[in-house]
């Protein structure tokens, strides 16, 4: 019996042992703030805008305040979703408050005709984009050509980059970032020698994007969803406009849709103030819709020209859709869904196409343009729902029929 003991404790200290070892070393390759970050916090959340350090965002110098229209037959209208592989239908308002949703708001005709706030969240409550905000960095990068900081999308991110010269990536160029089909090396997971968590808790992003990616010559330009694409075009962003992005998000979009209220952007850390371009814009659900209502409205919103029709049209919707080849992940397996400039989109039931921006846990950003509809949903998960999209197509189907 001793001697069993003696055996189990020697192979545990070794575990032990080990696993200390490789903290340490860890911390030494990565950084002891880097390590403490992915161990204490873990995975991400969505009350990490309170963890991460942050960039304030101004409320519009001339807000817009929406006109209400609500309508009563949205709580009960029925809707058919896909749980994990089972056919459901519920009322939308019980299959929000079942399905660990913060916010909806449905916007029809420029009028909310559909807001709720749900399991604990109000109107006052701050979200974060997660991913869907790389669809509002492609607009920047839109806005930047459009003014002549940067001449096309087809340049080399070596142009704005020069360490990147001579080097593997300098033929890389803006486009292959937007498309997620550039040839840098990604990988997924949540040990913390991982992109994923690299891309999410490195204190000095910057550092990561230049010293320290590489090339996975595998990839030959296939679709490959990457966090590094939009913390490279914020770099892009702030050497040519000479300013930092959330400065620029603030006078290029958020004064000028008349967002209401303060937003904020996650930063990298306080020394290095780099924002987290792969997922850090903290906003009121409210104001989240009004850059839906612009893009609606082809660029212009709040009596401002925001950003050109030319690229809303280019970015928004895929000529056609991912091939089956293309498709690295369950969230878009069988779905028919095409990916441009960092927008999904697909095809809607009047001849037409919606698009939409995505985050983790069920953050969206929908726009139907042939239902003059846009949807904004956050939530702590996605709960049971396989397919949020297809939820607020049938939204936005209904709500032109019946009104």
């Amino acid at each position: 019996m001793k001697k069993s003991f003696k055996i189990i404790s020697i192979i545990i200290g070794s575990f032990v042992g080990a696993f200390i070892a490789l903290v340490l070393i860890s911390a030494a390759i990565f950084s002891p703030e880097y390590l403490y970050r992915a161990i204490a916090n873990g995975e991400s959340k969505v009350t990490d805008y309170e963890f991460f350090p942050s960039k304030a965002i101004e409320k519009s110098s001339h807000p817009y305040s929406y006109t209400y229209n609500l309508q009563d037959f949205l709580d009960s209208l029925s809707i058919d979703y896909d749980s994990g592989g089972i056919a459901k239908s519920a009322s939308l308002l019980n299959l929000l408050e079942e399905n660990n949703t913060s916010s909806m708001i449905v916007v029809h005709n420029d009028a909310v005709i559909f807001e709720k706030y749900l399991n604990g969240y109000s109107k006052d409550s701050i979200n974060t984009s997660f991913s869907s905000v790389k669809s509002l960095v492609s607009l920047l990068i839109g806005i930047g050509i459009e003014e002549g900081y940067i001449k096309s999308e087809d340049q080399p991110i070596s142009d704005f980059i020069p360490e990147f010269k001579g080097s593997e990536f300098e033929s890389i160029t803006i486009k292959n970032l937007l498309m997620m089909r550039s040839n840098i090396r990604y990988e997924e997971g949540l040990a913390w020698f991982t992109d994923d968590a690299k891309t999410y808790y490195m204190p000095d992003l910057r550092d990561l994007v230049l010293n320290h990616m590489t090339i996975d010559k595998e990839y030959s330009g296939q679709f490959h969803y990457n966090n590094y694409h939009p913390l490279i075009l914020g770099i892009i962003l702030e050497r040519s406009t000479r300013e930092n992005v959330a400065d620029y998000f603030q006078k290029k979009i958020w004064d000028k849709i008349g967002a209401e209220n303060d937003a904020s952007w996650s930063l990298d850390s306080v020394k290095t103030g780099f924002e987290k371009m792969e997922s850090g814009l903290n906003f009121k659900s409210i104001d989240y819709a009004k850059i839906g209502s612009m893009l609606l409205h082809e660029g212009k919103w709040n009596s401002q020209d925001i950003i050109n029709k030319e690229w809303i049209d280019l970015s928004t919707i895929a000529p056609s859709s991912l091939a089956q080849s293309d498709i690295d992940s369950d969230f878009l397996k069988d779905k028919n869904v095409g990916y441009q400039y960092m927008w999904y989109s697909f095809e809607n039931d009047r001849g037409g196409h919606d698009f939409f921006a995505s985050g983790k846990y069920g953050q969206y950003l929908y726009i139907s343009p042939e239902n003059n509809v846009v949807i904004v949903r956050t939530g702590e998960s996605t709960g049971e729902v396989k397919w949020w999209p297809g939820i607020f197509k049938q939204i936005a189907s209904s709500v032109e029929d019946r009104t």
